[in-house]
């Protein structure tokens, strides 16, 4: 019966029936033997039969994923390929199906998430994407060392060395590739660190290749020592890590009483809380000068998104005004700044999803047809 197991189930039952019917049972025992037997058998053959359901049900879903039917693991998913792009760092990327514009010339979005950020950083990132497809564009989500909890040990000018290896594998494949670069809260800063090294200081690649961005997009650019202020423990931690930097300190890790979330050296506690630091740009009380230091290199049609009720932003802040001097502070004149009344800082109810995604595409289509 256990050899016989994929056939025999199935035709027990009835045998055991015929068995009943032909043979007259002489004793109890023998009645006994005959329903035992039927009973096993029938038990087998619905195990074999649910056995066979199931086997049905996970071949047809394994089909259907394959002609784009994807089972759903979560309430945001996101079709695409998983690529090496230099060692050690990933890029997931989602592909248009459509050919190559007439020109011939290929479009990617870059999109980096802020601290804590990974893949899918915000909610807007999946219908994003998708939009961007359907024009012809390629989106890219790059993990550097920063993403998720590696942001307390790295610092921008890592993450933009870890673009540039990105830009440049484009790069050597499209030299006219048009590449944007769309940044979430410290993605932001990223870019502006990238603009500042590779468009304003001009450093290129070692084998010379152009690694500049074609546009820019700021989404939720925010001060993090303004948000940091607000708790009351942080002049303290921030004394600890402006001394241990003095000390030549700066790559130990401050205290865990420091931080809630990810291990961080002083110097990113110091940068991410001081002023005129490395991550500072951002802040509404820095003057229109120190602001040009900070975007001044930001020298590419730039669209820039800041979000109205901004969780990380002080009540204080004049959100309007501070953004008309941010714009004012870069070098292009080709800046769209706008508030999004209601937006929170990653834009995540789905108005401001809706809106987030119509301003980037917009962008996009007016500046590269």
């Amino acid at each position: 019966l256990v050899y016989n197991q994929r056939i025999l189930p199935l035709f027990l039952p009835t045998m055991g029936a015929s068995v009943y019917r032909n043979v007259k049972p002489r004793s109890s025992y023998q009645y006994l033997s005959i329903a035992t037997a039927s009973v096993v058998a029938v038990s087998l053959a619905v195990c074999r039969m649910q056995s066979r359901i199931s086997g049905r049900f996970v071949r047809a879903s394994s089909t259907s994923s394959r002609k784009g039917q994807r089972l759903r693991l979560g309430t945001r998913q996101l079709a695409g390929e998983l690529s090496v792009y230099s060692k050690g760092h990933v890029v997931f990327r989602c592909d248009p199906d459509g050919p190559l514009p007439r020109e011939g010339k290929r479009k990617y979005l870059i999109f980096l998430g802020g601290l804590t950020d990974g893949l899918m950083a915000t909610n807007y990132v999946g219908p994003l994407a998708e939009a961007c497809v359907k024009l012809n564009w390629t989106f890219l989500q790059p993990l550097t060392s920063s993403s998720y909890i590696g942001y307390g040990t790295s610092c921008l000018a890592g993450d933009a060395q870890e673009i540039s290896e990105l830009i440049r594998m484009i790069r050597k494949s499209e030299n006219d590739a048009e590449i944007v670069m769309m940044g979430h809260s410290t993605g932001c800063q990223d870019i502006v660190t990238y603009c500042k090294r590779y468009h304003e200081m001009k450093l290129s690649s070692a084998d010379g290749l152009n690694l500049r961005l074609n546009a820019a997009i700021l989404q939720a650019p925010v001060s993090d020592r303004e948000s940091m202020a607000t708790n009351e423990d942080t002049k303290k931690w921030f004394q600890l890590a402006e001394s241990m930097v003095k000390e030549g300190k700066k790559e130990e890790l401050m205290p865990r009483d420091s931080y809630d979330v990810a291990p961080i050296t002083a110097y990113r506690y110091h940068s991410l809380a001081g002023r005129g630091t490395d991550d500072d740009m951002f802040s509404s009380d820095l003057s229109d000068e120190e602001l040009k230091r900070c975007l001044g290199c930001m020298d590419i049609p730039t669209l820039l998104l800041y979000s109205g009720s901004d969780e990380y932003v002080p009540e204080t802040v004049n959100k309007e005004a501070l953004v008309r001097r941010m714009a004012a502070a870069m070098a292009t004149e080709s800046v769209d700044a706008q508030v999004l009344s209601g937006a929170d800082h990653a834009g995540s109810d789905p108005g401001s999803i809706e809106k987030i995604k119509e301003k980037v595409i917009s962008f996009l289509s007016r500046n590269f047809n």
